[in-house]
């Protein structure tokens, strides 16, 4: 376990043993074990002994070193995630989802990645089924390539980065319980002067759309959580306006996020229902949404949620970022002197252009 500096760590429910099971297989196959700790969370009440559940995991390990625990209490995603970097005990951590498999050195894609740019959380791509439809990142998504690197936000399948990073910018916001947890992390990532992006070469993952019980797409009552976490996201970082900084986050949640949750069915009287159920909840969280308001105006850079990053943008975060990111590489990589990586990263950014000013 010492020489281990990864941990490789997934959510998973009744119904997708099938699916897991190629993901370990495939994990097998790529020899993650050299470098990485299996996690397993089992997100779910489940009536059935938490050692029968262990032992069917453990069966199909295929000789990787694979851990199992429970989170039965409150089984939401973002507890879940909560718990997956709890048990984290590596300095670096990748959290996948159960119904991907995986195609290629993934440790060594992540490794490069991170090694090369002072990336926060650096994903692979992901194609649909045994396609050659690129998953994610969809080509639409605004970003910006450098190299073999696309800065944008990632959006799970499969998640890296350094674990006490994610403990110091505060971890997974406990108001994202079913949907949107990724995406308000790296947004919270950018504000703070870190990036994030997709390693574009290397490694790849296969979503498999057929997994049963999605817990975001098959959920009974998704409209009020993905409802919930627009609302919240309007008021965590100041975009209830409808204005030029904020007009991509409305048109966003016009266009995309409310006809996906809502279906055909939506209009005016179910939108307007659904908000009045929220009204409690809302009322519950408001002193906690307003002190995270209040920490996000303090932000360095003050992107709005959803907010198209320029050429401009990327080089003003990197820039800042090379000394942010230098304590926790020296953590994993304690051999390369953190001014060394400073220069390479500003020489990579910069070459002979001046600086921009951070605010």
């Amino acid at each position: 376990m010492s020489s281990r500096r990864w941990t490789i760590s997934m959510l998973t429910i009744p119904g997708r043993e099938e699916y897991l099971q190629r993901l370990l297989a495939t994990l097998a196959e790529a020899r993650v074990d050299r470098k990485a700790q299996i996690d397993i969370v089992y997100n779910w009440d489940a009536r059935e002994a938490p050692a029968e559940i262990e032992r069917k995991i453990l069966r199909h390990a295929k000789g990787l070193p694979v851990r199992v625990s429970f989170n039965t209490v409150d089984p939401s995603i973002v507890s879940g995630r909560a718990q997956q970097l709890n048990a984290c005990r590596t300095p670096l951590i990748c959290f996948i989802d159960d119904d991907i498999s995986v195609h290629g050195d993934l440790m060594g894609t992540l490794e490069g990645a991170l090694q090369g740019s002072p990336l926060g959380i650096v994903g692979v791509r992901s194609y649909v089924n045994d396609s050659s439809e690129l998953f994610k990142p969809r080509a639409t998504t605004p970003h910006v390539t450098r190299d073999h690197l696309r800065y944008m936000t990632v959006q799970g399948m499969a998640v890296a980065g350094y674990r006490r990073l994610f403990l110091d910018v505060g971890g997974f916001n406990p108001r994202r319980r079913f949907w949107g947890e990724w995406t308000e992390l790296n947004l919270r990532l950018w504000r703070r002067g870190i990036p994030t992006g997709y390693a574009m070469d290397g490694a790849f993952l296969r979503h498999w759309h057929d997994a049963p019980n999605s817990p975001t797409r098959n959920r009974s009552g998704r409209e009020a959580e993905v409802l919930w976490g627009v609302m919240c996201t309007a008021l965590e970082y100041d975009a209830v306006d409808i204005n030029e900084q904020t007009e991509s986050f409305w048109t966003l949640v016009a266009d995309r996020y409310l006809p996906y949750s809502f279906g055909p069915e939506m209009s005016s009287k179910s939108l307007l229902s659904a908000t009045l159920r929220l009204a409690s909840r809302l009322t519950a969280e408001w002193g906690r949404i307003q002190e995270f308001r209040e920490d996000t105006r303090k932000h360095p850079f003050q992107f709005a949620p959803f907010a198209a990053i320029t050429e401009d943008d990327v080089d003003a975060v990197l820039a800042h970022a090379v000394e942010k990111i230098a304590p926790y590489r020296a953590e994993v990589w304690p051999t390369a002197p953190a001014t060394s990586l400073v220069r390479q990263a500003l020489g990579r950014v910069w070459g002979a252009r001046p600086q921009p000013q951070v605010a």
